[in-house]
């Protein structure tokens, strides 16, 4: 079951690296930042962190989350 809500999030790229930023504002006031690195030539990445939020905000936003940092990813490794 979810703790918190998430009241906004953005998934954007990092200028200058194979990074994509995540950051979290959450119902309770708190913010959550990552860094998840990726690689441009399989579109690959590791974000071992989306146990806790899956524990923290719930199955749908980790989903949409996920969804959203596949695209993403996916259009920043286009040949």
């Amino acid at each position: 079951m979810a703790n918190y809500e998430v009241t906004s999030y953005s998934v954007q790229p990092v200028d200058g690296d194979d990074q994509i930023e995540v950051v979290i504002h959450a119902s309770d006031g708190n913010k959550w930042e990552y860094g998840i690195p990726f690689s441009r030539s399989s579109g690959r990445y590791q974000f071992p962190e989306i146990d806790v939020l899956e524990a923290d905000f719930g199955s749908d936003f980790t989903t949409e989350l996920v969804v959203k940092i596949d695209a993403l990813i996916a259009t920043l490794t286009k040949s």
